[in-house]
């Protein structure tokens, strides 16, 4: 299992997970696997949106983030002889037709329901969608959670979602996945509270640093929740999509938080690095690239139509300056 939790602020959209598979094995909780991945930005025609999901781990033996992103993009084969998805690292795999917000919310209900319930014997799935959304010129912040429980052929109502006062307005707030304890929600409430005692936003500094406070909340949440949860991994990704009004074009800015190393090994044509730690990063969708969840060091932008993505990794070390590279995936 895991925690996500989304925050849908009228002044930007955040989400954050942890990376941790676990199984079960004679009645116990067992690492299985630490650099999952549970998160995909998307950019639809018509908007930006950031998925993540908990519950069910695989689905047809593909890690389920894979299982999402072939559902929302037809160019991506990923191998069924348990390989690794090396042509898709940086893949320019030709242009498509990008679904826009609506219909990115309609292919996953729809595939969720089709889902056989064997496919979900031991766990449900719960898919929170987020973003920005453009209606008629003006934009619109989204936050939807789809789930599918392992007893039921429906889609089950929303059970993460509340609301809590923040700056400019109500904030959507989601909490979903085995993580999500009393404890947990009361961990982030005074986390929460605690950035809202200060008043206004006289700059764009502040406004930058309000974000940042919000995000490492939500990263100390789930950082807590791994300490009374085994469920619960400490290795964080977050991704930020920043409100419309921010910049001339929607900017979006990823980031990992680990309490361990990530180390990696850089393979070229006339040499091979070793790197002591690299961040990881998410699948990526865009119309014009896909990139799945990779290693990277230094910072990777990514342009799409009219989103720049900045992917935060490690600092550079042991004279690399920037790499990135296919996260070795495990399979059921």
């Amino acid at each position: 299992m895991t925690l996500i939790i989304t925050v849908a602020s009228p002044l930007f959209v955040i989400q954050a997970g942890d990376r941790l598979l676990t199984t079960q094995a004679d009645g116990k909780t067992q690492q299985f696997d630490d650099k999952s991945n549970k998160n995909l930005i998307y950019e639809a025609s018509d908007g930006i949106l950031t998925i993540s999901y908990c519950g069910a781990a695989f689905m047809r033996g593909k890690p389920t983030d894979e299982w999402i992103a072939e559902q929302l993009d037809t160019r991506i084969r990923i191998p069924t002889d348990g390989s690794d998805p090396w042509a898709m690292q940086l893949g320019g795999l030709g242009e498509q037709k990008q679904l826009h917000f609506d219909g990115v919310i309609k292919r996953i209900k729809e595939k969720l329901t089709r889902i056989s319930q064997g496919e979900l014997l031991s766990s449900g799935l719960t898919i929170v969608i987020a973003g920005w959304k453009r209606k008629r010129d003006k934009w619109k912040r989204v936050l939807i959670e789809v789930s599918r429980s392992r007893s039921s052929l429906k889609l089950s109502n929303p059970v993460g979602f509340k609301e809590r006062p923040g700056i400019k307005g109500n904030c959507g707030i989601d909490m979903v996945g085995s993580g999500c304890r009393p404890e947990t929600e009361a961990f982030f409430d005074t986390e929460w509270k605690a950035i809202h005692e200060r008043q206004g936003l006289p700059d764009i500094s502040a406004y930058e640093q309000y974000v940042s406070d919000v995000r490492d909340a939500m990263v100390a949440t789930i950082k807590f929740a791994s300490t009374i949860e085994k469920t619960v991994g400490a290795n964080v990704h977050t991704a930020t999509i920043y409100g419309p009004e921010y910049q001339s074009h929607m900017c979006c800015e990823t980031h990992f938080f680990s309490d361990m190393p990530h180390p990696a090994v850089i393979e070229t044509p006339t040499r091979i690095v070793s790197v002591a730690d690299a961040g990881v990063t998410g699948w990526v969708l865009f119309p014009d690239i896909v990139k799945a969840p990779a290693y990277l060091v230094g910072t990777e932008h990514t342009q799409g139509r009219f989103t720049i993505l900045r992917s935060n990794g490690s600092p550079s070390q042991a004279g690399v300056h920037h790499f990135q590279q296919t996260v070795p995936r495990r399979r059921a």
